[in-house]
């Protein structure tokens, strides 16, 4: 589920926090766990500058963001334009900065870096002009998503200590807490109209997929599995959410349709993916997954269940966003 930095979740990640119901239904954190790490070092191949294979234009939003990685230990974020060879290194800092998400209106990304020491939310415009750290605090704060009108962005944060879920304004100001639980909630995403918030959590003992109001409240479990979900992300139109869930073993891609609540298995490999993102037309969904090797982009076809390769290189490409 997913940062590679990759979530707590990852396979290759320290294994995620257990979390036990008590008898009030109140989940407590076993004592002897330590708080989740949102990253793992990947083994990979000795470090070369990053080359892309030539990308086939699909969809109808040509570029996406991601984060890219080599065994210096450099962590930056790139722009991908579809047909072209090359991505455009966005971030150049000490540190990692990681999971990139464009802003409603496509001109702005947020981030998060621990660039000044700990990891903190920034933003910067969409050519990497700008940045400007929005938290800056000594905590860690995770998995920045906006909200679709772009007055809000969500993230989740120990600030509290155990990871919930918040809400702020662009700038950084008005920051509220949504989430109050003795688990860990994790990768907060708005739905397409703003008015939920889809989330990962280990409150009830393993991480399942759950759904509140933008407000925080009217919280609902939407799966039920011993397996692990999460990384949830919604359809353009609001009517599925594609997760990651280890469910069948490893790490795969699976979609839950809201009316139903039938959940159809994605994809099926011995690898981990993860990070799934809807095309904006909602014909593809772009996933991160290390099924030939390292951690690389690929495109899904959901009705088709087809699977084609976007990077090709001896980095760690990973959590991958669209632009509107």
């Amino acid at each position: 589920m997913g940062i590679a930095p990759r979530s707590v979740l990852d396979p290759t990640a320290t294994p995620p926090p257990t979390v036990q119901p008590t008898a009030t239904g109140v989940a407590s954190a076993t004592p002897s766990v330590a708080a989740p790490t949102f990253t793992h070092t990947p083994t990979l191949p000795p470090a070369s500058p990053t080359s892309l294979a030539t990308p086939t234009p699909i969809g109808n939003s040509g570029e996406i963001a991601y984060h890219s990685s080599t065994t210096s230990g450099q962590e930056d974020i790139y722009l991908l334009k579809f047909g072209d060879v090359q991505p455009i290194n966005l971030t150049n800092a000490e540190g990692a900065d990681i999971t990139p998400r464009f802003s409603p209106d496509g001109n702005r990304l947020v981030f998060v870096s621990n660039r000044d020491g700990d990891r903190d939310i920034y933003v910067m415009n969409a050519d990497g002009s700008n940045v400007f750290n929005i938290t800056n605090n000594g905590v860690e704060d995770e998995a920045p998503a906006w909200s679709p009108d772009g007055q809000f962005i969500t993230f989740a944060s120990n600030r509290d200590g155990n990871y919930e879920i918040y809400r702020m304004e662009p700038d950084g100001t008005n920051i509220s807490r949504l989430t109050n639980d003795r688990g860990f909630d994790l990768f907060p995403k708005f739905s397409p109209d703003g008015s939920q918030i889809v989330f990962s959590s280990n409150r009830d003992g393993n991480y399942e997929i759950y759904v509140m109001q933008a407000d925080g409240t009217q919280l609902q479990r939407l799966t039920n599995d011993p397996g692990n979900d999460t990384y949830p992300t919604w359809s353009p139109d609001g009517t599925e959410i594609v997760f990651a869930s280890d469910r069948s073993g490893n790490f795969d891609l699976y979609r839950l349709m809201l009316g139903t609540a039938a959940v159809q298995n994605l994809t099926d490999n011995l690898a981990a993916d993860a990070s799934p993102d809807y095309s904006p037309d909602g014909q593809l969904i772009l996933f991160d997954s290390n099924r030939e090797g390292d951690y690389e982009l690929y495109l899904l076809n959901p009705e088709t269940l087809a699977v084609t390769r976007v990077t090709s290189n001896t980095a760690f490409d990973a959590d991958p966003n669209w632009k509107p």
